[in-house]
């Protein structure tokens, strides 16, 4: 038998291509605010090995109603700081762990 966590946050997001990492890294002022480790509005970006992914973590019971608004949403932002981007035909839902959320050294937007 499988144990629910209830307190652990999801993420719902995708994995970054090269091309969107870097875009994201040379976001001007005013766009970089749409990437946050503070601000739940707006995108997370949390790492996975190498591998970086882009979207939201949700630290509340999520029904299944709110996954295409937050799909949604995820996309809508990242079309928002780059219009140019490739963007996957669906986003993943993984789980997460409160110890990896801090910020990594040297970019505040990319957790742990």
């Amino acid at each position: 038998m499988h144990r629910l966590l209830i307190d652990q946050p999801i993420f719902i997001g995708f994995k970054m291509d090269g091309r969107l990492r870097q875009h994201i890294e040379t976001l001007g002022e005013a766009d970089r605010k749409y990437v946050s480790p503070d601000r739940s509005e707006f995108l997370r970006i949390c790492r996975v090995g190498e591998d970086l992914y882009v979207g939201k973590v949700v630290d509340d019971r999520l029904t299944t109603d709110r996954v295409e608004d937050i799909r949604r949403n995820v996309m809508s932002i990242v079309r928002k700081i780059g219009h140019e981007v490739n963007l996957p035909a669906s986003l993943q839902i993984l789980a997460c762990s409160r110890a990896d959320m801090d910020p990594l050294p040297g970019n505040p937007g990319i957790t742990g």
